[in-house]
């Protein structure tokens, strides 16, 4: 076995069942709650990244997207401000040129209404591209949320096994876990003023 393949992951669910080899739990019931487990870690961890070209529409506010959440947009190499919609006819803008940005179900608005196509960089979170299918497949979300889907599929077969207490703490865990992985992981923080700023130039008297 491989880190992180397929088959090494179903071996790690099955040695927490205390289950070596399909019985109560069959091969495609772990098989599936492996599948589900990258989704979900990936969906709320935001984990899987992407950089995607779109282009506006001359006088259309939205502009279409099919990704699990926009993080971030930027125009001519500048970053957009992500605002709130009712923010939306009481900002000051310079122009036609896109300057803000809001998320808008599956679509992301921009204020002003463009004047004509423009090119925009969005960044994005994806889910994964494929489903775990052979036994040395990889999941595509980074290694370091890889033990999350072990910890996931462990809960959803104590969901089938009856054990509703245990599935909830085990739950509970991953949960914990997802956050803080996404936390120290794949957040992103702004420059405050701060860490941008020149220090004051200090003299030193010589003695």
């Amino acid at each position: 076995m491989a880190w992180p393949d397929f088959t090494d992951l179903q071996t790690r669910v099955r040695d927490l069942l205390n289950e070596s080899t399909a019985g109560f739990y069959t091969d495609d019931q772990i098989k599936r709650w492996v599948n589900d487990g990258e989704r979900d870690v990936a969906m709320k961890g935001l984990c899987i990244e992407s950089i995607n070209a779109l282009t506006t529409t001359a006088h259309t506010r939205l502009v279409s997207t099919n990704y699990n959440k926009v993080l971030y947009v930027e125009y001519n190499d500048i970053g957009l401000v992500k605002i709130n919609p009712t923010m939306v006819g009481h900002l000051d803008v310079s122009g036609v040129t896109p300057q803000f940005w809001f998320p808008w179900g599956k679509s992301i608005g921009i204020e002003p209404i463009p004047g004509a196509a423009y090119s925009l960089n969005v960044y994005a979170s994806i889910l994964p591209s494929e489903e775990l299918v052979d036994a040395t497949d990889e999941p595509q979300i980074p290694r370091s949320f890889i033990p999350l889907v072990v910890r996931f599929a462990f809960y959803r077969a104590l969901m089938k096994a009856g054990l509703f207490a245990k599935s909830a703490n085990i739950y509970s865990a991953y949960i914990y876990g997802l956050q803080e992985a996404r936390d120290n992981i794949v957040q992103k923080w702004k420059n405050t003023m701060a860490d941008t700023r020149v220090p004051e130039k200090t003299v030193v008297s010589e003695v």
